[in-house]
């Protein structure tokens, strides 16, 4: 068993005398990552510049939550805008004179509005107004005026 101590010890210095190598060529090149990633004036506080990224990031969440909350606002709000109109021209006397008569129908989501009929003649013309509350006027309306709010929800 003498014979082959010295072989066995030959053989594991090597061993470790390449392993040794390799680790040191790891570590000059990790130097070499190091120097070429820490180059530069901003990399020296690299510390700083990470945490500043954070705080945009938060400032970014912050914003982008405002916004989301405002958006969801402006949704809410806008359902009471006017966003249906229906438009029908006609000639409400047979005297001649053309279509120069209308009723515009002005309504919002809820199909609530208003309803502006005018009558234009000859020698006067008179403007009208309707309230309409979930599609439906408090005093009764005329076929022009129907066919005003019919374009409107026609249009959804």
């Amino acid at each position: 068993m003498l014979p082959f101590t010295p072989t066995i010890t030959l053989i594991l210095s090597i061993l470790a005398l390449l392993g040794a190598i390799y680790c040191v060529w790891q570590i000059f090149s990790l130097n070499k990552m190091r120097k070429a990633f820490f180059a530069g004036e901003r990399a020296l506080d690299l510390e700083n510049v990470i945490y500043g990224l954070k705080q945009e990031l938060q400032s970014s969440q912050e914003h982008q939550k405002f916004l989301e909350s405002t958006l969801t606002e402006l949704r809410q709000q806008s359902t009471f805008a006017v966003q249906r109109v229906g438009l029908v021209r006609f000639n409400p006397f047979n005297d001649g004179g053309g279509n120069f008569s209308f009723s515009l129908a002005l309504l919002d989501s809820h199909n609530t509005g208003i309803i502006i009929t005018s009558m234009y003649g000859r020698e006067q013309n008179r403007i009208y107004t309707k309230k309409i509350e979930d599609g439906k006027s408090d005093s009764p309306l005329n076929e022009e005026e129907k066919q005003a709010v019919e374009k409107a929800n026609s249009k959804i």
